[in-house]
């Protein structure tokens, strides 16, 4: 099987850094201020940070602190690189299933993920960027996300496992998970989600 892992909320804290970089350069000029990043509930972030329009969100995230916001996030857990290394290099080992870090990145995040991705050492040998959340899916069996459109874009005959968060507790999806440490650390809970035929919704707790 290939196996996608994104990186926003799965490996990447976006949340916080986006928090982070816009309370660092906005929020003292408009006094506008997020309390918390649980509270952040959705993607459509124009509903919680004070910007007038789509483009000037856009051209703030992906033109004007692109590198701080993409690449100088930290990782969504301590030591979770080091850990996903070591889970690639397991995968690669058993030579049953292959793993591909795909993430959804536009002008100035591309190389900014690169940077992030450079930082930590990550290992992994296939990396795909992609504009549309239909594109995600493309090649593989399985994908690892957060994204609430890039699981409702699910083809037929393919498994998603959602990792939970504050803004994609009502998407569907095959299995759900609190981390992604869980698939990479329980073998059987791997074994179990990877060979289970996809009929229904599952929860796995």
């Amino acid at each position: 099987m290939r196996i996608g892992v994104s990186l926003n909320e799965v490996l990447r804290d976006f949340v916080g850094q986006f928090l982070y970089t816009y309370e660092k350069y906005i929020s003292p000029d408009t006094g506008y201020m997020v309390d918390d990043i649980k509270s952040v509930e959705s993607e459509a972030f124009l509903e919680y940070f004070k910007f007038d329009s789509v483009d000037e969100l856009n051209r703030f995230m992906y033109d004007e602190v692109s590198l701080e916001i993409f690449g100088h996030g930290d990782q969504k857990h301590d030591n979770l690189m080091t850990k996903f290394n070591m889970f690639l290099m397991d995968i690669k080992d058993e030579e049953e299933h292959e793993i591909e870090i795909v993430s959804r990145e536009i002008h100035r995040s591309i190389p900014s993920t690169l940077f992030f991705l450079s930082k930590l050492s990550c290992r992994a040998e296939n990396i795909r960027f992609v504009q549309e959340y239909e594109d995600y899916w493309k090649g593989l069996d399985v994908l690892i996300t957060t994204c609430p459109k890039a699981l409702q874009a699910k083809p037929e005959g393919k498994l998603s496992i959602k990792i939970n968060t504050a803004y994609n507790v009502d998407s569907k999806s095959d299995f759900e998970l609190n981390s992604i440490l869980e698939f990479m650390n329980d073998e059987s809970l791997r074994d179990k989600i990877l060979n289970t035929k996809i009929t229904t919704y599952e929860n796995i707790d």
